[in-house]
């Protein structure tokens, strides 16, 4: 078996996704763990003391944003951690995983991918990356079967103040988005690998 089977490379490594580094990590890890505690338990205390838990402090910028993700939140009735999915490319494997796969009281069912980090007003380029990493996942799990929208969730910062935004991707009716998504895949997959 030649190196390039072997290889496994994540998703956001190959859309460059920046790394945060390990305080970051750990509030990002903390803070998806709250939400999916606000989302179970539907209680805000409950999930600010599992933030405080895995984070090691309170932390203000959290709360307010448990506090704005709540009305979003009572609407799901399941919640549980996204599983994650491989796709083998180039003779690459391609891992990606979302966060969580969440069930609404209509039945319906969508993957979520939440960002903890406040976008600035000049960091249109980290929101293009995380809107086309979105994209390819959607794709990623639908070939493993999973065929469900996948919302992307964000803060941004307007005006001194911090509000959610987010992003619903629905796969299109024809597999020319497919076609596009894989062709960049490859070229990442070569710049990266050097294929």
């Amino acid at each position: 078996m030649d190196f390039a089977k072997r290889l496994k490379v994540r998703l956001s490594d190959l859309i460059k996704l920046e790394r945060p580094d390990a305080l970051s990590s750990r509030y990002g890890k903390a803070f998806e763990k709250a939400v999916l505690a606000l989302i179970k338990a539907r209680d805000s205390v409950a999930a600010i003391r599992t933030f405080i838990e895995n984070y090691g402090e309170p932390h203000s910028g959290a709360i307010s944003k448990l506090m704005k993700l709540a009305p979003w939140t009572k609407k799901i009735v399941e919640a549980e951690p996204a599983p994650p999915v491989v796709f083998q490319i180039d003779g690459v494997t391609i891992t990606a995983q979302a966060d969580f796969i969440v069930k609404y009281a209509d039945g319906r069912k969508e993957l979520v991918e939440l960002k903890s980090h406040i976008l600035k007003r000049d960091e249109w380029k980290t929101k293009a990356e995380w809107s086309l990493a979105t994209k390819i996942m959607r794709m990623l799990y639908r070939k493993a079967g999973y065929d469900y929208p996948l919302r992307l969730i964000y803060f941004v910062e307007r005006e001194g103040a911090v509000t959610p935004e987010e992003e619903v991707f629905i796969y299109p009716k024809d597999e020319k988005d497919d076609e596009t998504l894989l062709n960049v895949l490859k070229e990442r997959v070569r710049k990266t690998v050097g294929k």
